[in-house]
Order: structure tokens, then sequence, then C-alpha cells
């Protein structure tokens, strides 16, 4: 079960549908779902209910109150100044009362007094007169408000009332209906609710509300449904782009063992300079490393060390000399693993330093390097360490010790640690093929230089 937090799954006290910001302005192309398709034999076929007109008299009062309604022109304080002189007109019909209560309800809304919001909605459906345009409004209100207070059966029984009077509903009250399930503890009914919520909001050519991935995707991940969740969370990083919901993503191409794809998510994030845990950064490393990258992986390394997200210590250090020193960036490679040789307890950090020095032909450093870190010790590989040395010593001319190495390499083959045997085996073969033939060809360079002065030397005393 891959770990997964969910958030925005419990509804606030804002009411949905008069939130402003909730609008959406685009259109998004989800091809293929249709609410027919969404609800099936559930679909609603509302009777047509025809509202009674407003009184001229209720007409006045609703057309001093609007523009104090509009968003250019919103003076909520006015706007309730009009509705307490229509309340005390006593030539009001019920149908206008109606209308009354629900303007005073729909400012409630906005200020946040939602007991005295619920109060007027309720008034606004004891009157049997009320604008039946209005009342599917007021019931997914009210449904959104028991939802708000705890009231879970409360809040299905309004959102499936509000559902049944809507020829084309919204996801609102699927998303509703399927996190009261969810509060519950009835995971099964918050399944089936949640996937709806999700296929109507596509219907509706909608963008679907965070809250709906998150709870289905709690859902899919209780039920271990892992591949269910991958397009949930493809979704969610191009409608929300939020650093959980990549490194999420990663994960799951993770458990799927997509390992291409697991490092391109990560990757993402990074490049949106979204990651800022060190976990994140050695995770994001290794995908690269194992996709042979350690440029990349370097560069990503090097950054978290910079910006503070990854400890300076031995482990990193480490992690950052070898992706330079993978890239063929020895300069770069090299100050590194100075620093965390000094900080290792191990020698393998003065083996890679002197493997640096060899490859860049400054030999005495080179074998000061590396028998720092046959002296350190706890090397997982000491054969091919003498195996260096000798090559040193070679380079410098001085054969003998040459020659002792490569032999002390031969002797040393049984200290390769390597728990498979035939792999253990196919290693020391190529290690003592290695070290013979430096060994033999040390010999006749050995030979050769020494004939090579005799010749000089007879020449010089003829």
């Amino acid at each position: 079960m891959i770990k997964i937090f969910i958030f925005s799954l419990f509804f606030s006290g804002v009411i949905f549908s008069q939130d402003k910001n909730q609008k959406e302005q685009t259109k998004f192309d989800f091809p293929g779902y249709t609410i027919k398709g969404c609800l099936g034999s559930d679909l609603s076929k509302p009777k047509r209910q025809v509202a009674k007109l407003p009184s001229k008299k209720a007409q006045a009062y609703l057309k001093d109150l609007f523009p104090f309604l509009r968003a250019e022109t919103e003076d909520l304080v006015k706007a309730k100044n009009v509705l307490t002189r229509m309340q005390s007109d006593q030539g009001l019909t019920e149908s206008d009362k109606a209308q009354m209560y629900y303007y005073f309800a729909y400012i409630d809304s906005i200020n946040e007094d939602l007991k005295s919001a619920k109060r007027n909605y309720l008034k606004f459906l004891s009157i049997e007169d009320a604008d039946p345009r209005l009342k599917s409004n007021v019931i997914s209100m009210l449904g959104q408000l028991s939802y708000s207070e705890g009231n879970y059966k409360t809040a299905i029984d309004y959102m499936e009332q509000w559902i049944s009077m809507e020829a084309n509903p919204s996801s609102l009250g699927f998303d509703i209906i399927a996190a009261s399930y969810w509060q519950l503890k009835d995971k099964k009914k918050a399944l089936k609710f949640s996937e709806r919520a999700l296929c109507v909001a596509k219907a509706n050519k909608s963008k679907p509300k965070e809250s709906t991935y998150n709870l289905l995707i709690a859902l899919y991940n209780e039920n271990e449904r892992i591949k269910d969740m991958l397009p949930l969370f493809e979704e969610l990083v191009r409608f929300y782009p939020k650093k959980r919901y990549w490194t999420q993503l990663s994960g799951v191409y993770g458990e799927l063992k997509e390992e291409k794809k697991q490092l391109s998510s990560l990757e993402a994030a990074h490049d949106q300079r979204l990651l800022d845990k060190e976990n994140e950064y050695v995770s994001l490393y290794q995908l690269l490393m194992r996709a042979e990258a350690p440029l990349k992986a370097a560069r990503v390394m090097q950054y978290g060390i910079e910006k503070e997200f990854v400890k300076e210590n031995e482990k990193h250090l480490k992690y950052l000399a070898q992706g330079w020193h993978m890239a063929q960036e020895l300069d770069k490679a090299e100050p590194v693993y100075e620093k965390a040789a000094i900080k290792s307890e191990e020698g393998e950090l003065y083996v890679f330093l002197g493997q640096i020095y060899l490859a860049t032909d400054r030999y005495k450093k080179a074998k000061q390097a590396l028998q720092l870190g046959l002296k350190k010790g706890k090397l997982k590989d000491p054969v091919t360490v003498n195996i260096l040395l000798g090559q040193v010593a070679y380079e410098l001319q001085d054969f003998e010790d040459a020659t002792k190495f490569f032999r002390t390499a031969i002797d040393r083959l049984s200290d390769i640690k390597i728990k498979d045997k035939e792999a253990r085996e196919k290693k020391q073969d190529k290690l003592r093929t290695q070290a013979l033939n430096w060994l033999t060809y040390t010999e006749k360079e050995k030979k050769r230089v020494e004939m090579l002065e005799l010749r000089i030397k007879d020449l010089e005393e003829s």
C-alpha cells in the first residue's frame, strides 16, 4: 500500500455554489463521458414546475437589493437593510417571503453565519409557494451545511433529493455524498459516489475537484488498486501541479516497476523546484544514476546540498563525487572526494580519489591516497586497490614495488566478499588474469629498462 495523504476531503463552511472563485472559466474535454453514461438508470427526470412571479411590492425591494449583491458594487450591510425593510412589510405574499428568506440566507452564508443561514433556508422550504427554481439550490445549501455540522446522514438525504431535482446535476452532490459515507465508514458507498462525482465532473466538461481525486485515491489505496490510482495522479499533476502529487505519482510508477516514468515524475517536480526533503533528492539521484545520467544526478545532489535540503555528510558527499566522477567531471569530483574521505572511517573514498590522481598522471598523490585507503581498511575489493598501486609503481618505474603489489593482489583474491559463489569466482578469475598480465608486463619492462641502462653505461665507458 502506498503512503497517501488525504487533503481537502472535509468540506468547509464556505458554500460551494456561492463561492465566486469556484466558477470554472475554462471547459475541459474528456471524450466519451456523458451524464447518462455516468448515472445510467439513476438519471433523474425532474418534473417541470412553474414559479410564481414576485408581487409588485417584492419586485421593488428586489430591484433595490440586487445592485448591492453584484460583485462590482457589493455592499452586504445595505443589502441586509433592504431585506429588513422588506421583512417588516405586511403586504408580502408567502412566495415573496420565501425569496426574502433565500437572500437573507445568501448573505448569512457569505458572512459565514451558517446557523442563521440554515434557519433562513429552512424557513424558505416551509413555504409551499416558494420558487421551485430556487428550491433546488436551497436543498443543495442545506446538504452542504449539514455536512459542515457533521450531520452526514442528513447531508446525504438532502444531496440525494437535490440530485433527483436536477436534469443535469453537477458533481457537487456526489462529492458530498461520497465524503459523508467516508465519514460514516461506509467505504463501499463512498467509492461508488466518489467514482460518480469524477465521472459527472468530466461529463460536464469541468475540472474535477481536488477533493474528488483525493478521496477516490484513498479508497483505491485501501483496496490496493494501484493501477486505478495511476490515471488519477496523472490528472492531478495536470490540474493541481503540487509537489505531493508529483512525488506520489513517482511512487505509483515505482510500485508498477515503471522506472523511467518514476524518474520523469520526480525530475519534473525538481525542475519546478518543488522538492524540499532529503529522501526526495536521494531518490532522484539514485534513479538518475540507474538511468546512466550521472551528470544530472550530480547536479541534483549538489543543488540539494547547496540549498541545505540534503545534509553535507560523508554519504551524500560520496554520492556527489561519484556522480561527477562517472560524468568524467574529474576536477569537480576531486575536491568532493577529498572532503568526504576525511569524514569517512573507511578507506573506499581514498581509493576513488587515488583513481582520479592516477587518471590525471599524478602518480605520487595517487600512491599516497591508495595507501591511505588500504590503511583505513574496510574495503570491499582490496585486490583491485593493490593492482592500482602496482600500476602507479609501474608508472613511477619502481618495478620492485609494482611486482610486490601485483603478487599481493593475487594472494588476496580470497578476500573478495561476494555471496554468490559463481559471481565471486568470476570476479576472482578476472582480477587474477589482470594481475598476472600486469606482472608479466612489468617483468618484461623491468628487463627492457635494465638492458637499456646497460647499453647507455657501455656507451659512456667506451
